[in-house]
């Protein structure tokens, strides 16, 4: 009996494995077959057109668009051209004039950026560019970066300031925040001045205005101290000084110099001399007027003295 259940359990297991095989068969059949892959001629193919789209969109563009951009760039160009034969023209007027060169910069300046400014926008409209909306744009960036750029637009208020009240121009001797030398360039946002030594020194505009200036025009100041011991011919030394100083071709008759004496010191009598010469010429003419009034002094017998002090000893009193 107990072998015919196993068996009988055999053949019922048996039949429903079989079924099951034969349904998964059957449903692997109905499956569609994977797509083949795809050939490379296609992909090839496939790129090339992709290439043509690409190529035909240039075409269009340069076709729609070649002679706004062409027209757009003549417009530039002819901007720039028209401003510099402006700046030209307006350098020649008011060189004739007699204004002042960094005026003529300033106005100059002013000139070509609104020529060039319309030049652009008539391109960028050219461009197809809504020059409106542009401009908005640029006036609210332009408040903005006011408050960003306040120390440089400084400098160019001062150079303006300075270009219009001229307390000095190019080629003056300038004493101004602590520097003294020749003024060699002026521009909106700074001034160049060469010092005695040659030294070139660039101070922003804005250091300027406000401070005290000391203009020396287009010659600077000589003093000479010299001292002659109370017993030498105080006359004779100042005659001697003179005489040099007017033999000396680099020294200017106006202002005229003056010599005189200065001071009754410990040691010696200061003869005082106040003369002018020019920026580049005023070490020479120091170290000639110092070599001929010692050499003359040695010459005629008048003392330069050194600093001494006379002590005298007070014996103490016998108690």
């Amino acid at each position: 009996m107990d072998g015919m259940r196993k068996l009988f359990l055999f053949i019922f297991s048996f039949f429903t494995s079989l079924q099951t095989i034969t349904a998964t068969a059957q449903q692997q059949a109905q499956k569609p077959p994977p797509p083949p892959p795809p050939p490379v001629e296609g992909i090839f193919a496939q790129e090339i057109s992709t290439a043509k789209k690409l190529l035909d969109l240039i075409i269009e563009f340069f076709v729609k668009y070649s002679f706004q951009v062409l027209g757009g760039i003549i417009v530039i160009l002819l901007g720039w051209l028209l401003a510099k034969f402006i700046a030209r023209f307006i350098t020649n007027l008011l060189s004739k004039k007699g204004v002042d060169a960094p005026v003529i910069k300033f106005i100059i300046s002013i000139v070509k950026g609104i020529v060039i400014a319309f030049a652009v926008l008539i391109a960028l409209g050219k461009f197809g560019i809504t020059i409106a909306p542009f401009i908005a744009g640029l006036s609210v960036i332009g408040f903005g970066a006011t408050f960003a750029v306040q120390g440089p637009l400084s400098n160019y208020a001062a150079g303006a300031t300075l270009i219009f009240t001229k307390p000095f121009k190019v080629g003056d001797i300038v004493e101004v925040a602590g520097v003294m030398g020749e003024v060699t360039d002026m521009t909106l946002a700074r001034t160049e001045m060469k010092t005695l030594d040659g030294t070139l020194i660039v101070i922003p505009n804005k250091q300027i205005i406000g401070e005290i200036m000391h203009n020396y025009s287009s010659f600077k100041k000589l003093d000479l101290t010299i001292g002659v011991s109370y017993d030498s011919d105080t006359d004779k030394a100042m005659d001697i000084i003179k005489d040099i100083v007017l033999q000396e071709d680099r020294i200017t008759k106006t202002p005229e110099p003056k010599i005189g004496i200065s001071e009754f010191a410990d040691s010696s009598v200061n003869i005082y001399a106040r003369l002018w010469c020019r920026q580049s010429d005023y070490y020479d003419v120091l170290f000639s007027i110092n070599r001929k009034v010692f050499a003359e002094f040695n010459s005629s017998g008048i003392t330069i003295p050194f600093p001494q002090r006379d002590v005298h000893m007070v014996p103490e009193k016998k108690q």
